[in-house]
């Protein structure tokens, strides 16, 4: 039996000493506690045995931008996950028990947000200098994440990560640093009217942003 087989043994044992039978109960429970034994399996492993982490392609490898990180922060929340940034490989890097939806939640709304900046630049920005698309593309991004926040909480939750997330994070990235993100319309003033609407621009972009759940169980989630 590998290392994987026992954890799910132990697992099911630990379930059975719930029962209500004492005998039952202390027998699952020596069983686990021999199994842990045998496989130096501690009872943090047991903790963390549902927790996964799954990454999400960013679309920079070092500083992404506040918009970006914003909608990773969004989906982190709904699916209770925690989310760090690994800086070099460009990755969004979501953990917990739902962590496997919420890359996938993450990547597919990526792609619909990257696909309507570039309409967007094209359609609207597009006489517009390099510097200034990309303020007033950021602008749009925003509000069109702002938009969809709403659908994904409505769609999954908003628990906290669980105590295992955190034992997760401790032992295997022990070492996180904070960081900031990089907010290219950083202002202490209100928006100007061209800015309000690209925000409302944004706002109509994610109008079709569509989350359903997938068809006879087969997929966990899927958006349109």
């Amino acid at each position: 039996m590998d290392h994987k087989k026992a954890l799910e043994k132990i697992k099911k044992c630990l379930r059975l000493a719930a029962s209500s039978n004492p005998h039952e109960a202390a027998a699952a429970m020596r069983q686990a506690r021999a199994l842990m034994e045998k496989y130096q399996v501690g009872e943090a492993d047991v903790l963390m045995a549902d927790v996964v982490e799954v990454a999400a392609r960013s679309g920079s490898k070092m500083n992404p931008p506040q918009w970006e990180a914003n909608l990773a922060g969004t989906i982190a929340r709904a699916y209770s996950c925690r989310v760090i940034f690994i800086a070099g490989l460009g990755d969004w890097s979501f953990i917990g028990e739902m962590a496997e939806i919420a890359g996938y939640a993450m990547t597919v709304l990526l792609r619909q947000v990257r696909q309507a900046r570039r309409d967007y630049i094209a359609d609207t920005l597009k006489r517009c200098k390099t510097a200034t698309k990309t303020r007033r593309a950021d602008i749009f991004c925003d509000a069109w994440v702002w938009s969809v926040r709403t659908k994904v909480q409505e769609f999954a939750g908003s628990q906290a990560p669980s105590a295992a997330v955190e034992a997760y994070i401790r032992k295997h990235h022990p070492e996180l640093e904070s960081g900031t993100f990089n907010d290219r319309n950083a202002t202490k003033g209100k928006l100007s009217d061209r800015a309000l609407n690209d925000a409302a621009n944004g706002i109509r972009a994610a109008t079709g942003v569509q989350l359903n759940h997938g068809v006879d169980g087969q997929a966990p989630l899927a958006l349109h």
